[in-house]
């Protein structure tokens, strides 16, 4: 039967902090006379690079908004997390840029302080919009941001409360822009983070 030779690193690890993949393959050797081939997979992925970078992002964790500074992102292990104490009427703005690892913009959220509390996702909607729910009446918000990229969606929560959930694929935005540039934001996978 065929027989697996040992494992090879085949990429190196995706990010240097803050949990990335490494690619590993391996490969058959072919039965002589006859026989079966080889069972299993020919290539795997590891996780890698799980060191804290600073100013990671954990789950639950409240992050200051620092504004303009890149921060190492995962969506796939970490929420974002923000708390702020603006009210409806106060004209203020909390912005995330998403970005991937080669620094390309990846996609965009912002909450707006206006006389009703709006928000607006990348090209996808592109007009302030009321959250479809009331949000919580306390002034102090707890505003937590999940993105599952294999399904592209977006899901806001407030003090605990699901406020959002929302899919940025082009079935769903392209109404929004013909401009493809714009377009191809959510589809990057984002690696990284900074509050405008």
């Amino acid at each position: 039967d065929g027989v697996w030779e040992e494992w090879t690193e085949t990429s190196s690890c995706t990010v240097t902090c803050g949990g990335g993949k490494k690619t590993y393959s391996r490969k058959c050797i072919q039965p002589q006379h006859g026989g079966k081939a080889c069972e299993g997979d020919a290539s795997k992925k590891e996780i890698c690079g799980e060191e804290e970078c600073p100013g990671t992002l954990k789950q639950c964790d409240t992050f200051p908004v620092v504004r303009n500074v890149m921060i190492p992102w995962n969506p796939d292990r970490e929420s974002i997390t923000v708390s702020t104490d603006s009210v409806a009427g106060s004209n203020e703005t909390v912005g995330v840029i998403f970005n991937d690892e080669d620094g390309n913009w990846a996609g965009s959220l912002f909450i707006y302080f206006k006389t009703q509390i709006k928000y607006t996702i990348g090209w996808c909607t592109f007009r302030a919009t009321p959250f479809p729910v009331t949000l919580p009446t306390e002034t102090q918000k707890t505003w937590m941001i999940t993105y599952d990229y294999t399904e592209q969606r977006i899901v806001f929560y407030c003090n605990g409360v699901q406020v959002l959930n929302v899919v940025v694929s082009d079935s769903v935005c392209t109404r929004w822009s013909t401009t493809n540039s714009w377009r191809d934001w959510w589809k990057r996978k984002p690696a990284q983070i900074k509050f405008h």
